[in-house]
């Protein structure tokens, strides 16, 4: 009976491994997978920070949260904004003090806007811009930390070796192809 259960579990195993998303399936518009993409992302941000000697970014859900409150807030609103009306969460800073209720803090933010599944001005790792079709999370994932490595601004945030912590949100919509992502790294303590 345990050899049974044991050759069962294995084959259920196998067939919910043939359904697993890797990074390089095409981009289903009908369901995004936002978990995967993000995950796709930082994985490729830490990358960076490693070859540039910088420790990788941990995941961290409380984080996640403000990254969440605010990709939330660009979805209603359909604009692309560091800044919320409401004095409590106007910016980063009010919104990770409103969510995680801390005085001490270091925090960062980068947003950043692509298509999928149409062709699109990307950039590029060398920083020149091309017109190409992100049509799997890995090449989504990789237009997005393009086109925050030619910006200073952004580039300086993924590059802060103070930060230790992040959060990644993503909404994308199917209507026309956008894919939006709210970063926001951070130091706590």
């Amino acid at each position: 009976m345990l050899k049974i259960s044991s050759v069962f579990c294995m084959l259920w195993l196998m067939i919910l491994n043939g359904y697993a998303q890797n990074t390089a399936d095409s981009i289903n518009p009908q369901s995004f997978n936002h978990k995967l993409f993000e995950k796709v992302l930082l994985d490729k941000i830490n990358v960076y920070r490693q070859e540039q000697k910088v420790t990788p970014l941990i995941a961290n859900v409380l984080v996640y949260k403000v990254a969440l409150d605010h990709i939330q807030f660009l979805k209603t609103n359909k604009e692309l904004t560091h800044y919320q009306p409401k004095a409590d969460k106007r910016t980063v800073e009010d919104r990770l003090k409103l969510i995680l209720n801390v005085k001490k803090y270091e925090v960062g933010e980068n947003l950043a806007q692509t298509y999928v599944l149409k062709p699109t001005y990307n950039y590029q790792l060398d920083g020149s811009t091309k017109l190409t079709v992100a049509a799997t999370y890995e090449e989504a994932a990789n237009y997005m930390l393009y086109a925050w490595l030619q910006s200073e601004f952004h580039k300086k945030n993924i590059l802060n070796s103070n930060f230790q912590i992040s959060g990644l949100a993503s909404y994308y919509d199917p209507r026309n192809g956008s894919l939006t992502v709210v970063h926001v790294l951070a130091k706590i303590g």
